[in-house]
């Protein structure tokens, strides 16, 4: 039971940090001359690092078999953000761009755990 609470609080601060960070990232594209052509890099970036820092987090708290909790942790935060967007736009489709995206955001889950079973 603990194991699946360390996943949740990990994913809950993989949620908080990408709101956080893509809350000053939008600040920075309203209040300045920022392009709009780098949205799309710099929010797979965002999901990448917060996923990354999901699985950390879990796995630095779980202590064993951290690329599996931490792929866990990443394919989580896709699938709810996918199904949030699924939701929240008309028409959302399901795309190579977001397999990929799916793929990266849960590998970097999956180094982030690995990195949180090691961390000392």
């Amino acid at each position: 039971m603990s194991k699946t609470i360390h996943i949740l609080k990990g994913l809950g601060y993989a949620y908080i940090i990408t709101l956080t960070i893509l809350l000053g990232y939008n600040l920075l594209l309203t209040y300045t001359g920022l392009s709009y052509d780098t949205v799309s890099m710099v929010t797979s970036f965002i999901t990448t690092i917060s996923a990354a820092f999901g699985g950390f987090y879990a796995c630095r708290h779980i202590k064993e078999k951290g690329l599996i909790y931490g792929f866990i942790v990443g394919i989580s935060y896709m699938i709810i953000l996918v199904i949030m967007f699924y939701l929240a736009k008309e028409k959302y489709i399901f795309d190579m761009t977001v397999l990929y995206k799916v793929l990266l955001v849960s590998a970097a889950g999956g180094i982030g755990g690995i990195l949180g079973v090691n961390f000392k």
